[in-house]
């Protein structure tokens, strides 16, 4: 029987139980939305090239219009970071603050992102960590559509593939300590850490080597690096260390075989919001050298799975010194004394840990145990699918305002 509504072409309700549904859904194509939703769908998942509107101004970088082309009908989309400005209801996952409007807060354009989150055609807003979940509760605490913000909310831990495969590091504890950074932005990622550590550890005669993968991007494309004229200059000589090995432009086959013989990497970042890096490195049975700063600590616990070094930050757990005016010599010099901490504090550490070979091999397998119970992308495809179906019935059926069900993650 034809009710009035199918009469009339409306969408109808999704039976869940019913074999499973099948939805079009519309998705970004970039590197971070591939952690944050199902590695393999039911679904019909399209990918698209975004417009870029924060080429067209940095006021701008909030919101986003996909490619139109070709022309088709999706049942959703679900968005990552930008808010998509598009008549089809979304899902948005978000790695920090949503709306992404920074030092606009006031403005109109502020106003009316915060007003897609609030309508109805906004089905869910997915922090990826605890972190992200408490920037927006602060962002949005005096809003009074805080509560109706709030139970749209909910909390799912980026994934990956991650193999069921034994450890297959080569080490008979003869050769040096390996440290592997891998990250284009390198001075926010750490890799000045690393070069410090690698000139250190041939001042004091330990048998260090790090690798560096990285294109070396420093300066103005970051918003954390130092901008006083050759401050660089320094640790780019640093590159020519004998126990320095720097790649650049190599395929990822080779990036996972180099971190695979390595004992640590390097990400002693002064900020990310969660560091993906880290999560392929603890896949790999790799413990991480981490600052104690974004997600980072809700996941790599110190002596444990990782070794986690402190930092002071804000409230929000950022470094403190992030909105400090890069251009200045003072900050220059809280930069450069920030690296010298973190690499003197990495290697007494590094160098305690090996020197146990037990208490080493023990914290590998709590890295491989952590990814694969937290992050692993089998239990992540079954959440995200049912949650598109869940979501998209809640508005069918007129039902957004009562909040997202708070399904379980991983870990």
């Amino acid at each position: 029987m034809v009710n009035a509504d199918q009469q009339a072409g409306k969408p109808q309700p999704l039976n869940a139980a019913s074999d499973k549904p099948r939805l079009s859904v519309l998705a970004p194509t970039r590197y971070p939305w591939r952690f944050n939703s199902p590695r393999q769908s039911r679904h019909n998942i399209e990918n698209r090239d975004f417009v870029p509107m924060n080429y067209i101004s940095p006021k701008l970088e909030g919101i986003t219009v996909f490619q139109p082309l070709p022309p088709r009908r999706f049942d959703l989309i679900h968005a990552f970071n930008r808010i998509p400005v598009s008549p089809t209801p979304f899902l948005i996952s978000f790695e920090s603050h949503m709306p992404r409007g920074f030092g606009i807060e006031q403005s109109t354009l502020y106003r009316f992102m915060t007003s897609r989150l609030l309508s109805d055609r906004c089905l869910g807003i997915g922090a990826i960590s605890e972190h992200a979940r408490r920037i927006f509760q602060k962002t949005h605490r005096n809003n009074p559509a805080y509560e109706r913000l709030n139970r749209k909310l909910f909390m799912r831990y980026p994934n990956m593939v991650i193999e069921d495969r034994p450890d297959t590091l080569n080490d008979n504890g003869q050769g040096p300590i390996r440290i592997v950074f891998v990250g284009n932005h390198f001075a926010r990622k750490g890799g000045c850490v690393g070069l410090r550590m690698a000139e250190i550890a041939l001042e004091r005669g330990i048998d260090l080597q790090v690798d560096i993968v990285s294109s070396i991007e420093v300066g103005p494309m970051s918003w954390t690096d130092p901008l006083q004229p050759g401050y660089f200059d320094r640790y780019r000589q640093m590159l020519s260390l004998p126990n320095v090995r720097h790649v650049q432009n190599v395929p990822n086959s080779e990036v996972l075989k180099i971190l695979r013989n390595a004992h640590f990497s390097l990400l002693t970042t002064f900020c990310d919001t969660f560091g993906f890096s880290a999560i392929e490195s603890m896949a790999n049975y790799v413990p991480v050298i981490a600052t104690a700063q974004g997600a980072l600590p809700e996941f790599i616990k110190h002596r444990q799975n990782g070794l986690m070094l402190p930092m002071e930050t804000t409230d929000i757990g950022e470094w403190k010194h992030i909105a400090d005016d890069r251009t200045t010599p003072e900050f220059a010099e809280v930069h450069a004394r920030e690296i010298e901490r973190l690499a003197e504090t990495s290697l007494a550490e590094i160098t305690t840990l090996m020197a146990d070979r037990n208490a080493y091999q023990a914290m590998r397998r709590a890295a491989y145990v952590t990814a694969k119970s937290t992050f692993s992308a089998s239990d992540a495809n079954e959440f995200w699918d049912d949650l598109y179906v869940e979501a998209l019935n809640r508005y069918r059926t007129g039902q957004t305002s009562s909040g997202m069900a708070q399904k379980p993650f991983s870990g």
